[in-house]
């Protein structure tokens, strides 16, 4: 099934018949149920292995919404994931101002924009795969914030159109490869504009924030291992995280006209730290629909960028490069509900600085909405 990103919060599921307590209190919810098995363990995905699993694809989610007035409405999205052992999270939960016809007002818990799925990331009826690439949607930790956001519509010829400026805070535990940190990322701020032309979408967007991370070198972790090598090199310094800017940077172009349907989405993730690698992703995907059936590929590609001489040397020691082929096939079989398959060849040429391996993942799930 081919959605267009236009309409799809809405045929996600405003339009899936929610139940009315009240006037204008509505309930929708999704539900992706998976299984998947990796025929090679030394491949790093997530925490796919060779026994099938049933967590690592599998999510509830439960939206509220409830019209206050004529201006004001809240709303509150709790998710429930199996690589969490289901406990319940407040993924939503903000309240938004029509300030004019085309300009909304949102303050409380919001999804961070980082990418052209992230509003829907997590219900997996908005899209083909069972999972979106990750060497591109690589941010998982950094998906929700608590600030504010302005989002202004509007149309010119054409073309339509919105921009979203926001502002904000994060604060939770981190575990970037074998230890947890408190992070906390200050001033969060982003822009994200939107495009739409007939079949055609575009969407830019620049996201950056100030990182803190009171823990670091306080621990045994790997991250903890470079600032102990940096310090011994003579370059310390350029280890400590604290009061330095990380940026973000997404373009992505689409084409959808109801049979056929092509991304390709671009992400760069630069630091003035250098305990973290700046990396750059890319997947480029494509969709045929046959009547209830749609067939899809995408290949995807992530790799860090190291500093030169002693720092990059130091960095070398976590760095990553790797590939990924998809091939699947989406079964519309019935109302709001959907059948998926996949296959996953995964090539790690490099992992935390070491020659990598390839390995098959294989995945079947069900996605509904409701």
């Amino acid at each position: 099934m081919v959605l267009r990103k236009s309409g799809l919060a809405a045929a996600v599921l405003l339009a899936c018949s929610p139940a009315a307590f009240s006037d204008d209190l509505n309930i929708n919810g999704f539900v992706s149920v998976g299984a998947s098995v990796l025929s090679n363990t030394d491949v790093h995905i997530g925490n796919y292995d060779d026994n099938a699993s049933f967590s690592n694809d599998t999510i509830v989610g439960l939206q509220i919404s409830k019209q206050v007035n004529d201006t004001t409405s809240a709303t509150a999205q709790l998710v429930s994931r199996g690589t969490e052992d289901y406990n319940t999270e407040a993924a939503w939960a903000y309240i938004t101002y029509a300030a004019t016809e085309d300009l909304d007002v949102r303050f409380g818990r919001l999804r961070t924009p980082f990418f052209y799925y992230s509003d829907f990331l997590e219900v997996g009826y908005a899209y083909n795969w069972i999972r979106p690439s990750g060497e591109v949607y690589r941010l998982d930790t950094f998906s929700s914030i608590n600030g504010v956001d302005f989002t202004q519509r509007f149309s010119t010829g054409s073309v339509d159109g919105s921009v979203q400026f926001y502002y904000g805070r994060f604060s939770d535990d981190f575990t970037p490869v074998d230890e947890t940190y408190n992070i906390e990322l200050r001033n969060f701020t982003g822009v994200v504009l939107n495009l739409t032309q007939g079949d055609f979408g575009a969407r830019l967007s620049y996201h950056q924030a100030d990182m803190y991370m009171p823990e670091l070198g306080t621990k045994t972790g790997a991250l903890d291992g470079l600032i102990t090598a940096a310090t011994g090199a003579g370059v310390g310094d350029k280890f400590v995280p604290d009061g330095e800017t990380t940026s973000f940077y997404e373009a992505a172009v689409t084409y959808d006209n109801g049979d056929m349907f092509f991304i390709a989405e671009w992400t760069a993730l630069n630091h003035e730290t250098a305990i973290f690698n700046d990396d750059t992703g890319y997947m480029v995907s494509a969709a045929k629909r046959f009547d209830d059936t749609t067939i899809h590929l995408t290949y995807s590609n992530q790799s860090d960028d190291l500093e030169s001489g002693t720092v990059g040397q130091i960095q070398k020691n976590l760095e990553g490069k790797e590939s990924s082929i998809t091939l699947g096939a989406r079964f519309d079989y019935d109302t709001s509900t959907a059948f998926k398959v996949e296959a996953q060849y995964q090539d790690e040429d490099t992992y935390l600085g070491a020659p990598g391996e390839s390995g098959m993942l294989y995945s079947v799930a069900v996605d509904l909405v409701f």
